[in-house]
């Protein structure tokens, strides 16, 4: 009987191998080889090692990185080649290790005959979005495509970043099978939370672990300098003296881990708040809702200690998309949702308390400046903190009451055109003596000036030879005429344009090759009127998206169905709109490398086109997600996990409208896009199987 039972068993596996039971007619996969594993059989581990690096792994990966670019045909970025990085190069390293390993593991199924590919509508949409990405990058013109292939400095989100992004979507959707294959994934990514929250909390009560020597020294390689000492010799010495060797720009409790910036810790953190809230939420086993309870804190922590309004822009999406899938199940579960409410409320009170008396800020102030600037109500003086001639490079706009506003210079020639309060008129240098000035209006009269003694800057002692226009529309306008000087660049002719109520002074050379604007950081640039749309009287919106959005959409003209190249968009921004930023209220040498949203920023790299293939892509999965989660009870693992990142990455897509895509955050949402969309098909095959569908 023994030995039946033997045979039996045996022949019960035999049954239930891919082999004996190969997958290839089942309607869910459009290619299943004859050694795959079923449809409800998980993958081997090992072959889940990409999909852990990519979705957990790399949003940790944190090291100084020195690298040379010719940075000498950008007169705005300062004339440095040499450059260090912390935050994406060794990131990238990662992503690209993932997605070659995870391609040997494609290749290791094929030489197995194990090779499976779901079927999956949003295969279309990311094909569509590869093509641009790579004609876009053939496309962009030779002297950036170094740019276009590793992105730009300190960014490294180019052609082949993407292009590991899309495949190792591609890789996850079809080695996920089980629940099993889920848990692999979210297991480590929890480690992972916990680690990166406790690095958050650290740095949000003033002990930041990256201060201390050991952090330190985990940030940089013990180089030999050349003085013979090693970089951790002189950690260890700075310690010694008090000090710190590392100079860090995040002070004031800043929260910003691993991933450069505060923005983008709010931002990946809208993925994750609804997958451990929905965790914590169904969890029945008392030990693991306090596990998961914990983990939802901190991480509430973190987002609202991180005092960026992007993410709480996300989170209301979050909530109201599962409000309207979840309806009355969330009557249900009452007594969770109450304590993850509590516990929000309880976390949200204690953040803004404690920021408030460390720092003057906190996340409600934030929120009321986002509100405030939103609502255009920073046009006010007394709403903006400002008053006339004094700019702000925080939340100044160029529409305060009681102050002249200049709208634009342009170089034409020996001329230089100006407008004020849109009233336009036209400086004339003499050619035979660059002293003598003339000043015309738009119908060409000339207007009279008043010779003055001035001073150019309210610090200096001298006053100098100045004109002002003898006419209400220019009379606040402040000429100081050119004097001789010589050759050399720093003493050639220069005529300067001031405002009475404004402290900003604009230097103009007059050369034998016309005029230019003369840089503060020294360089000579042609002005000219830079295409605008929108925001036109609150260029603070958004802590000033208002002013990049506003000169980011007319770019989008020349890139609707080719870009220039993948993270290009800091070569075609405008940087010589330096009236621009001044009228937001910016230093007007800030320069702006990222459009502070996702898409906005891949419509310029990679064409208007691949954006829309993009969304297409998400609203799929939208579609897809809300089909099935609407009906379905989430009442076991995978529904729960495949729950709350459906919400979270509905959060983190709006979040991306006022957020931009970088190393750090993109390849955990991808890696859970392609985990959610697994889990839909595990789903979707079960709910087929118990209503009596056919899978052959």
């Amino acid at each position: 009987m023994s030995k039946n039972k033997s045979i039996a068993g045996k022949n019960k596996k035999a049954a239930a191998s891919p082999a004996a039971q190969p997958s290839a007619k089942d309607p869910s996969y459009l290619l299943s080889m004859s050694h795959a594993h079923s449809p409800d059989e998980s993958v081997y581990g090992f072959q889940l090692v990409p999909a852990v690096l990519f979705t957990a792994i790399v949003i940790v990966v944190i090291r100084m990185f020195n690298y040379s670019r010719d940075m000498s045909s950008f007169y705005w970025s300062g004339s440095s080649s040499s450059l260090v990085d912390f935050f994406s190069h060794y990131k990238v390293v990662l992503i690209v290790i993932s997605a070659v390993t995870a391609l040997l593991m494609l290749l290791y199924r094929l030489c197995t005959q194990s090779l499976t590919i779901r079927k999956s509508a949003v295969y279309i949409p990311m094909a569509i979005y590869v093509f641009f990405v790579l004609l876009s990058y053939l496309m962009a013109e030779s002297q950036y495509k170094v740019f276009a292939w590793h992105g730009w400095n300190d960014r490294f989100e180019g052609t082949y970043t993407i292009l590991c992004y899309m495949f190792m979507l591609f890789y996850i959707i079809n080695s996920v099978n089980t629940e099993r294959n889920v848990k692999w994934i979210i297991y480590p990514l929890s480690g992972v939370t916990i680690l990166l929250s406790a690095l958050g909390l650290s740095q949000f009560l003033d002990h930041d672990f990256f201060r201390t020597t050991m952090g330190q020294k985990l940030l940089l390689p013990n180089y030999i300098n050349e003085n013979g000492v090693s970089s951790w010799e002189m950690v260890d010495r700075a310690a010694e003296g008090g000090k710190q060797f590392l100079t860090f720009t995040f002070q004031n409790r800043e929260i910003y881990q691993t991933v450069y910036n505060i923005n983008y810790v709010s931002f990946y953190l809208t993925l994750l708040i609804p997958l451990f809230g929905m965790l914590f939420i169904r969890e029945k086993h008392m030990v693991k809702k306090v596990f998961w309870g914990l983990i939802v804190t901190i991480i509430l922590i973190n987002l609202i200690g991180s005092a960026s309004s992007g993410g709480i822009f996300g989170m209301f999406f979050v909530v109201l998309t599962a409000v309207i899938t979840l309806r009355t199940k969330l009557l249900k579960w009452w007594k969770s949702v109450t304590i993850l409410l509590v516990l929000t409320a309880c976390v949200a009170y204690g953040t803004h308390n404690y920021m408030l008396s460390y720092t003057g800020n906190s996340w409600f102030v934030e929120v009321q400046n986002a509100v405030t600037s939103v609502l255009n109500l920073n046009s006010r003086p007394e709403a903006a903190g400002l008053v006339p001639g004094t700019p702000s490079s925080t939340a100044g706009s160029g529409a305060i009451v009681g102050q002249t506003h200049l709208d634009y210079f342009e170089n034409k020639g020996d001329d230089i055109i100006f407008s004020v309060d849109g009233n336009e008129a036209v400086i004339k240098p003499n050619p035979e003596d660059s002293s003598d000035l003339s000043v015309l209006d738009s119908d060409g009269n000339e207007l009279s000036l008043i010779s003055t003694k001035l001073k150019v800057r309210d610090s200096d002692e001298a006053e100098n030879s100045a004109f002002t226009i003898d006419d209400e529309r220019f009379s606040t306008v402040i000429l100081f005429p050119a004097t001789s000087g010589g050759e050399d660049d720093s003493k050639h002719d220069m005529c300067i344009f001031k405002l009475a109520d404004n402290s900003q002074l604009w230097a103009f050379f007059l050369t034998d090759d016309g005029t230019y604007y003369y840089t503060e950081t020294g360089s000579r640039v042609k002005l000219s009127k830079i295409p605008t749309m929108g925001w036109k009287n609150n260029l603070s919106f958004g802590s000033g998206r208002g002013f990049i959005w506003s000169r980011t959409i007319p770019m989008m003209k020349e890139t609707i169905f080719v870009g220039h190249g993948a993270d290009t968009y800091a070569i075609y921004f405008p940087h010589n709109d330096y009236v621009g930023k001044h009228n937001a209220g910016w230093n007007i040498t800030t320069i702006v490398d990222k459009p502070h949203n996702m898409y906005f920023g891949a419509a310029i790299g990679t064409g208007v086109l691949s954006v829309l293939a993009l969304i297409a892509m998400f609203i799929i999965y939208f579609i897809q997600s809300i089909c099935i989660y609407f009906r379905s009870e989430i009442d076991d693992f995978c529904s729960i996990v495949g729950a709350g990142i459906f919400f979270g990455v509905v959060g983190f897509a709006f979040a991306g409208i006022v957020d931009d895509s970088t190393v750090s955050v993109m390849p955990l949402f991808y890696g859970l896009i392609g985990l959610g969309i697994a889990i839909n098909s595990i789903i979707k095959r079960r709910n087929n199987a118990a209503n009596g569908v056919s899978q052959a």
